[in-house]
C-alpha cells in the first residue's frame, strides 16, 4: 500500500480494510491533498481482491470539520462561473465514485461531520456514529448550497433536509438516527469495537455477493435520478456563489481572516443559555 501524508490506509483484519483522515490538528478539514489521496485510496481498495469491506473514520477529536477553507481563498480574478462549475462537477464526481465503489463502506462518524464531511459519509454505505457526533452545514448561511445535498433529501426527506439547510444548525447524533441519516448510534466508548463487529459479520458473506447487493440498491438511486439530482445541485451552488451574501462574505474572510469571519457569521446563531 502507498504511503500517504494527510491519510493512513491499512489493513485491520482479514478482508477488513481503515482508511482514517489524519489532519487531527484541522479537525480532519478536507484539503485537495487529502482528497487526492482519498481518490488514491479508492484505486486501492476497489483493486484489491483480499479486501471486503472499508471502514472510514477520522483521527482526533471529529470525523471530519469539512471542506478545508484556507484552500478557497483566491483572487476574484481567478474565480470565475466556468472554473468553479468545472470545480464543483469534479467535486460530485469523486462523492459519486465513493458511493459507486463496488465493495461497502462503512463510515464511523465521531465529533463534527460538517458540511463536506457530511457529503463524504452520505455516500458511504453505512455510517455508525457515537453519542457525541454532530451532523450539519453551517458554511450554508454565508457560502452556498451542498453541491450533493449529502444524500439528505434522500435519506431524511425534503422538510427535515430544509430545516437543516435553512438555518445551518448542528443534528445530534439521536436526531440523526431517529431520521435515517446514520444506521446507529453507540456510547463514544463503544463505537469502534462495535463498527468493527459489524464489517467482520459483513466480511463473512463472499465480496461478489456484497457486490452485487451493493449493485442492486443503488441501481435503484440510479433510476430515481440521483446522478443528475447533484449534478443540478452543484449548478446551483454555482449560482450561488455569484450572489452578494457570499461575495461579502468571502471578502470579509479575506479582511479579518477566516476564523474571525467564522466567528462573526456563527455569533447571532448561538444558542442562548
Amino acid at each position: 500500500m502507498a504511503n500517504y501524508e494527510t491519510v493512513i490506509y491499512e489493513k485491520a483484519e482479514d478482508k477488513i480494510f481503515r482508511l482514517t483522515l489524519n489532519r487531527p490538528e484541522k479537525l480532519n478539514a478536507l484539503s485537495q491533498k487529502l482528497l487526492k489521496e482519498l481518490d488514491s485510496v479508492m484505486d486501492e481498495y476497489e483493486s484489491n481482491a483480499d479486501a471486503s469491506v472499508l471502514i472510514i473514520r477520522g483521527a482526533g477529536r471529529a470525523f471530519s470539520a469539512g471542506y478545508d477553507l484556507q484552500g478557497t481563498q483566491h483572487p476574484e480574478s481567478k474565480f470565475t462561473v466556468t472554473n468553479d462549475r468545472l470545480g464543483l462537477h469534479k467535486t460530485i464526481e469523486r462523492w459519486q465514485r465513493l458511493w459507486a465503489i463496488n465493495k461497502p463502506t462503512i463510515a464511523q462518524v465521531h465529533g463534527y461531520c460538517l458540511a463536506g464531511g457530511t457529503e463524504f459519509v452520505g455516500h458511504c454505505d453505512i455510517v455508525f456514529a457515537s453519542e457525541d457526533a454532530q451532523f450539519g452545514h453551517p458554511a450554508g448561511r454565508s457560502l452556498g448550497i451542498l453541491p450533493t445535498m449529502s444524500m439528505w433529501p434522500v435519506l431524511m426527506g425534503p422538510r427535515k433536509t430544509k430545516e437543516y439547510f435553512f438555518t445551518g444548525d448542528y443534528m445530534s447524533a439521536k436526531e440523526a438516527l431517529e431520521w435515517h441519516l446514520v444506521n446507529r448510534v453507540f456510547p463514544k466508548d463503544k463505537l469502534e469495537e462495535e463498527t468493527m463487529n459489524y464489517a467482520r459479520r459483513v466480511a463473512m458473506v463472499p465480496a461478489e455477493l456484497l457486490m452485487l447487493h451493493k449493485a442492486a440498491v443503488n441501481r435503484y438511486l440510479d433510476i430515481i435520478g440521483i446522478r443528475a439530482a447533484e449534478q443540478s445541485a452543484a449548478d446551483i451552488d454555482v449560482i450561488a456563489h455569484q450572489t452578494d451574501t457570499v461575495k461579502n462574505w468571502m471578502k470579509a474572510s479575506r479582511e479579518k481572516g477566516l476564523k474571525g469571519a467564522l466567528t462573526e457569521r456563527d455569533r447571532p446563531f448561538a444558542k442562548k443559555a
